[in-house]
Parts: C-alpha cells; sequence; structure tokens
C-alpha cells in the first residue's frame, strides 16, 4: 500500500522535531540539576570551612608543597606586615594563614635542623630537632672539645701537676665549664627527634621515653658523677674525673660525620691520624712518668738525669720523647739496668710495633684512594 509522498514528509518531519525537543529538555534538565548539586556543594563546603576555622595564629603544617612531618612548622604574631601565619605579605604565610611554597622560615628551621613545635593558641618556644641536621652537629663538635679537654688534661695533671692553690681558680673554671657542657646535652638529647619506621617522631613524651630507657641515658649520667666532692677529704686528685672520658662515644660520632661530609676526606683522615699518635704519645709519657715518681723501677734516674732540679714542663717534654722514640722504633733509648726495667721496654717496643704496622695500613688506605680518584677523574676527562 502506498502513502502519499506529501503526509510521509509531515510525519518525519514531526518524529525529528520531537526528538530533538526531548534532547534539548533533557539536557537543560542535566544542566539545572548539575548546578544545584555545585550550589550545594559549594554551600557544605563553606559550611566545614566555617566549622573547621582555625586562629589567626595557627600555622598548619600540612602544605601543598611537599611532605612535611606532623604538627611542625612556625609562627608569627598577628598583623605582621611580613610573611607568617598572620601576616599579609608574601612570606612563609598568606592571608588566611596557611604556609606557601615560597616560605622561607620553616624551609630554614627545616635546613638547620630543629623543628618549632606548634600547638593550637599561644606560640610554643620547644623546639625539637633533627639529628641529621646542622644544629645537632654544631653541637656535637662543642662537645667533642669539652671531652677532649679531659681527655688530655686529667691524666697529665695526675701524673705531673696536680692543682694548687696558684691554679685552683683556672682548673675549676674549665672543669666545671666542661661538665655545664656534659649536663646541657642531657637536656639537648631529649629534645632530639629519633627515627620510627622512617618517620621523625617529635613528640615529647615519646622522646622522653626513648632517650632514658637507652644505653646513652645512662652514660650520660655515669660521665657527671660528682666524685669531685672527695676533693674536701683526699685533696685535690684528677683521676676522680676518669668517668668524664666515658664522653668519648660523642668525639667518635662526631669525628665519623665529618669524615662522611667533608669535601676532603683524605686530609681530614691524615690529621686524625696524627691526633690520635700525639694522644697515644701524651698518654704513655704520662704512664711512665706515673711509674718513675713512684720508684716502681727501683731507679730514678735513668731517663732523667737532672730529675731534682728539672721543672715540670722539661720532665713533661722528657717523657714525650722517650715514649716517641719508644713506639716509633727508632731507638737510642737509655740502657736499662734492672729486671723491671728490661720488661718494660721490651712491651713499649711490641706496642711500639703495632703501632707502626696501624699506621702503614692507614696511610696505605689514604693512598689507595687518592690514586683511584684520580684514576677516575683521568678515565672520565
Amino acid at each position: 500500500m502506498k502513502f502519499p509522498s506529501s503526509s510521509t514528509q509531515r510525519y518525519f518531519s514531526s518524529s525529528r522535531d520531537s526528538l530533538a525537543a526531548a534532547y534539548v529538555n533533557r539536557a537543560a534538565a542535566v544542566s539545572s540539576t548539575a548546578s544545584e548539586l555545585d550550589l550545594s556543594r559549594k554551600t557544605r563546603r563553606r559550611d566545614l570551612r566555617g566549622r573547621l576555622k582555625l586562629p589567626a595564629t595557627v600555622t598548619l603544617a600540612s602544605s601543598t608543597c611537599g611532605n612535611e612531618p606532623p604538627l611542625l612548622g612556625h609562627w608569627g604574631h598577628r598583623g605582621a606586615s611580613g610573611g607568617g601565619p598572620g601576616g599579609t605579605g608574601s612570606g612563609s604565610g598568606n592571608q588566611n594563614g596557611t604556609s606557601s611554597c615560597d616560605g622561607g622560615d620553616r624551609y630554614q628551621h627545616r635546613r638547620n635542623g630543629y623543628y618549632p613545635r606548634l600547638r593550637a593558641g599561644a606560640p610554643n618556644w620547644s623546639f625539637v630537632f633533627d639529628p641529621a641536621g646542622r644544629l645537632c652537629y654544631y653541637w656535637s663538635m662543642v662537645v667533642s672539645l669539652a671531652f677532649l679537654y679531659n681527655f688530655w688534661v686529667i691524666i697529665y695533671r695526675f701524673a705531673f701537676q696536680e692543682i694548687n692553690g696558684e691554679t685552683i681558680v683556672v682548673w675549676f673554671c674549665l672543669d666545671y665549664l666542661a661538665d655545664f657542657l656534659y649536663l646541657a646535652d642531657i637536656v639537648f638529647h631529649f629534645r632530639t627527634g629519633y627515627l620510627e619506621d622512617g618517620v621523625l617522631q617529635t613528640d615529647s613524651t615519646k622522646l622522653r621515653n626513648h632517650y632514658m630507657n637507652s644505653t646513652t641515658f645512662y652514660i650520660d649520667c655515669l660521665c657527671l658523677l660528682p666524685l669531685d666532692f672527695l676533693y674536701l677529704s683526699i685533696g685535690f686528685n684528677s683521676i676522680l674525673r676518669s668517668f668524664r672520658l666515658v664522653k668519648i662515644y660523642r668525639f667518635w660520632a662526631f669525628m665519623d660525620r665529618t669524615e662522611r661530609h667533608t669535601n676532603y676526606p683524605n686530609l681530614f683522615r691524615s690529621t686524625s691520624l696524627i691526633h690520635y699518635l700525639l694522644v697515644i704519645f701524651h698518654w704513655n709519657g704520662c704512664l711512665y712518668h706515673i711509674i718513675y715518681k713512684n720508684n716502681a723501677f727501683g731507679s730514678k734516674n735513668w731517663v732523667y738525669g737532672d730529675s731534682e732540679t728539672a721543672d715540670v714542663v722539661k720532665q713533661y717534654l722528657q717523657s714525650y720523647y722517650w715514649c716517641t722514640l719508644a713506639l716509633t722504633t727508632i731507638g737510642d733509648l737509655p740502657r736499662p739496668r734492672s729486671k723491671f726495667e728490661y720488661m718494660f721496654v721490651i712491651l713499649q717496643l711490641l706496642f711500639g710495633l703495632l703501632l707502626f704496622a696501624t699506621v702503614l695500613g692507614h696511610v696505605a688506605n689514604i693512598v689507595t684512594s687518592v690514586s683511584a680518584a684520580r684514576k677516575e677523574f683521568q678515565g672520565e676527562y
């Protein structure tokens, strides 16, 4: 059955118009629904921001610039002109009190190795130090200097010249300055963070429990035993301060870190090797003088020809010179006369051989590392 062409055209045109109108109505409905959802989301966000709004003096550490540790940041004063939590300038904070990517204060804090603890309300001036930061390194250098003072002076005073009325003020000031640095090191450890599962812990309770349950805390307490009060009963005797030498672990940690981060590791190794040799000669000379002073060998004129008239400095230099000759196996030593003198010289020569072999090994390692670096440089260029 055939339909007229005019009716067919009218049918298809009406169908197309109805379909187009339906699609237009559906698109308008979808757009209106999306706009309503967008408005509702914006309203919810505004309500949520109003509920979670913090004071202007608080800066959140969760920045979009990088991975910041929790509860860490810096503080400022409300109305400051520069960057900060309450400032309006273009610095480490903006007008909303949140940290920006180009903030310099917090980056400088992290670079120096300490983190100001942040709490709501007034600024908190307690710090948490990064164990790998610069401040910890510089502080370990200060404590190492205090240890080196005790390491050189205690044995010297015990062997040659103890504290007397003329030098009591100088020695007491130096001694108790070193003790004050040891005590400050304990306080420093209480505020030093530690890594737990790769995360730097900054909670004060955890830091205190971690340090007090470690061996380091007992070593630090042992270093500060108040044995100096025995001066009142037995007189001045510097050997009572020998527990201060337990702090040597701090010196070793400082030397190891300096060797790993210096630009001239071979020069540093050579310098530290010379220092160790001088310390060994120093202790050996002081021990020799202690034996000589107590008349252990039966005669006092074995090394010192003018022991009765020589001053303290000359006696120290004579002992140091004799021990240097003995430990370097150079020879030209005064001839022993008794059995104890022979045994003492034999032990000195054996120890000198071991020391000489150790020094040769260290020097060989330094030369090998220098040669390897030179070959690598020549291979590249």
